[in-house]
């Protein structure tokens, strides 16, 4: 453990007092101070030193914050209200919440194991916004509101993808609202050793009638969705006949986009949605369920990319496309406006790269070709800092090049694999640039496979573009002020995939 200070506040206005939302962060510091509630996720990141908060708000003797009570709504239809530090097993025996929303009961009663029932509450789990958290479907299904210290959210704006909430600096849960329901019903197909729902699907009627129907899906990899196709078949007809036009499962559903990892592949994630799907719809509708088809693998064989001169749908590049057998990785595309001379010699300059990748601190030059990264990359309470080495290699200028890279992890393992880039120029002048990546794991990084790689760098990709981007329109020889004087050169998407190993470190606490 590293060394922080610890605070237990006795009321709501020292607690906030002490996390100061207008004073921004030390960057030389690897975190300020954070809240603490159940600790379930928290305290297992710092004990493996992936979050190193300066201090810990502790939240526990906060009066008021464990009610459970019912209150009136704004509809003048009474509203269910839990306090932020309620814990999963004083909902899940909860008088108020069984009579109200059995299914929240239900739900907060299967969560991981008595000890961790006993101590995570409602408002850390939302705050951490694991991508297979239970609380996050039912709250999304039922369409809530997470009230906090500055405002209301409702819960179709507070998710926003992998660990990534609405909240701001110094903003914190006070409790959950949520409006009534005719029914509601989560079912979730378990990983064994955690307890995290491999797949999860949430069901709620709403309104008077329960004539409006939400679906929420868990477990998918990019953290909780909405399923908005199954909604509108639900809500114009609540029956399983009305899920029998829903497209057949696979690795992108109808509605719905899976990943697949060493637990379970893409699409059988998206099979179980539709099976779990229509188990809930069962239980609400009181409808029984007749036999299907049995049930997919756990993992599917792999199919032998298409090798006709068209692009990939799945975004790989051409190379991939046509190797002589299926890969393993990921991989996408990503236009942007500028010639393939300028986007390469933008690819190979470091104070150029050194502004794009997302907490990229330096890029030192060791040799011709090889050269050496130091990136920070904090994702909620999470932060980890580390070197990667990066090498270049078959380089084919203006057209493509192959990154190989290894990263330790220290205690955690490491990591090593290759990444290949093509650059295709485009009719107007512009340039499509292609990426494919192979990651090769040991260690505890093993355990985790590449689900969690591949959101991290999807969500990644997007941020490092918008820099990439703007710098390549900006007029020529400016850069930001402030631009650091790094030496060397290695291509950006080396740093991405190295931030990408360490978001997999945020699932080591299960």
């Amino acid at each position: 453990m590293n060394r922080f200070d610890f605070f237990r506040p006795t009321t709501l206005d020292s607690a906030l007092a002490l996390i100061q939302p207008s004073a921004p962060p030390n960057p030389d510091e690897d975190g300020g101070p954070v809240w603490l509630a159940g600790g379930q996720s928290l305290l297992a990141a710092m004990k493996l030193g992936m979050a190193s908060p300066s201090a810990l708000v502790d939240l526990q003797d906060v009066p008021g914050l464990r009610e459970i009570r019912l209150e009136a709504g704004t509809d003048g239809q009474p509203a269910l209200w839990i306090g932020a530090m309620a814990t999963h097993a004083s909902v899940a025996a909860s008088e108020v919440v069984r009579r109200f929303a059995p299914g929240l009961a239900a739900l907060a009663g299967h969560i991981a194991d008595a000890q961790v029932r006993n101590m995570g509450t409602i408002g850390g789990s939302l705050a951490h916004n694991d991508p297979a958290a239970c609380w996050p479907a039912g709250v999304l299904a039922m369409g809530a509101t997470v009230v906090t210290s500055v405002r209301e959210i409702e819960a179709d704006a507070y998710f926003q993808g992998l660990y990534t909430t609405a909240l701001t600096a110094g903003e914190l849960i006070l409790g959950v609202r949520f409006p009534p329901t005719t029914g509601m019903q989560y079912i979730k197909f378990e990983q064994p050793a955690s307890r995290f729902a491999l797949t999860g699907v949430a069901v709620a009627k709403l309104g008077p009638q329960g004539q409006r129907v939400r679906v929420a899906v868990t477990g998918l990899g990019f953290g909780v969705v909405r399923w908005p196709q199954a909604e509108q078949a639900l809500s114009a007809q609540f029956d399983l006949a009305a899920l029998e036009n829903l497209a057949p499962a696979s690795a992108q559903a109808e509605g719905l986009e899976a990943l697949g990892d060493m637990h379970a592949s893409a699409a059988y994630r998206c099979h179980l949605a539709h099976v779990l799907l229509r188990r809930c719809v069962a239980e609400l509708s009181g409808s029984r369920l007749q036999p299907k088809a049995p049930l997919m693998p756990l993992t599917q064989p792999k199919v032998l990319p298409a090798t006709s001169g068209t692009e990939p749908s799945t975004g790989q590049s051409a190379e991939a496309a046509s190797a002589p057998a299926a890969r393993d990785g990921f991989g996408g595309s990503q236009h942007l406006a500028a010639p393939a001379a300028q986007v390469w010699q933008a690819i190979l300059d470091p104070v150029f790269l050194q502004h794009s990748i997302p907490g990229c601190e330096a890029l030192v030059q060791r040799s011709a070709l090889a050269y050496e990264a130091t990136v920070k990359v904090g994702l909620g309470p999470l932060s980890v800092r580390f070197k990667s080495e990066v090498t270049l290699s078959d380089l084919h200028p203006p057209q493509s090049l192959t990154l190989g890279f290894v990263g330790q992890a220290g205690a955690l393992g490491s990591g090593q694999g290759t990444a290949q880039v093509r650059l295709a120029p485009a009719a107007d002048g512009s340039t499509v640039l292609h990426w494919w990546v192979q990651v090769q794991l040991s260690g505890r990084l093993a355990q985790f496979g590449n689900r969690l790689v591949e959101a991290s760098a999807r969500q990644l990709s997007e941020e490092f573009f918008r820099r990439f981007s703007a710098l390549l329109q900006a007029p020529d020889g400016q850069m930001p002020s402030g631009a650091p004087r790094a030496v060397g050169a290695w291509q950006g998407l080396s740093g991405r995939l190295q931030t990408w190993f360490q978001r997999i470190f945020s699932f080591f606490r299960k």
